[in-house]
């Protein structure tokens, strides 16, 4: 569910970037800021890139399950976007920033209306900026390793999970030469 619901937040910037900047290229990408042994998560020039920052159990508004049935965790994840964008074409990174926020101040909540592939076991995923003063902000690069770019920091709410679909609309891992 982490991933389906990441991914669509991704296809649907891509999607609103390239129409709005007039630009085929995909821009938004999914990754680590700094990889685990210190070398840069995105090696492509020129990228948004989205960076599951945090997860967190919503605990408000818990409806009570029908008895017998476990009671589905509902969680908010933290989602960074950073402007990749080095050098002349740092004003470039900033205007794509500028874009990523008027594309989640017009499109506030996605749902199966207004997002015809989110993952079926998502109801509706709703965006507010996270403020962050500048102490705080400092940690949060720091524990990731990264020289600050330019970030935006979105609360995403709410995404259930439960036995049936905890897996669900989530690829295979591969890597090492596994599949998992």
């Amino acid at each position: 569910m982490i991933y389906s619901a990441v991914q669509s937040v991704a296809d649907a910037l891509n999607d609103y970037l390239s129409n709005r900047f007039r630009q085929p290229e995909e821009k938004v990408i999914i990754s680590n800021i700094i990889n685990m042994d210190g070398s840069a998560g995105v090696t492509e020039p020129d990228k948004i890139i989205l960076t599951l920052a945090n997860l967190e159990q919503e605990t408000i508004n818990q409806k009570n399950p029908v008895v017998g049935s476990p009671r589905p965790v509902k969680m908010n994840l933290f989602i960074l976007i950073t402007a990749a964008f080095e050098g002349l074409n740092y004003p470039e990174g900033l205007k794509y920033l500028s874009g990523v926020i008027s594309y989640f101040q017009s499109h506030k909540v996605m749902n199966h209306q207004n997002t015809p592939d989110l993952d079926p076991g998502i109801e509706k995923l709703s965006f507010e900026i996270y403020n962050q003063n500048l102490q705080n902000l400092s940690h949060l690069w720091g524990s990731m390793g990264g020289k600050y770019m330019p970030s935006i920091l979105y609360k995403v709410r709410v995404i259930s999970f439960d036995e049936n679909n905890v897996g669900a609309g989530s690829a295979p891992f591969t890597g090492l030469g596994t599949n998992i």
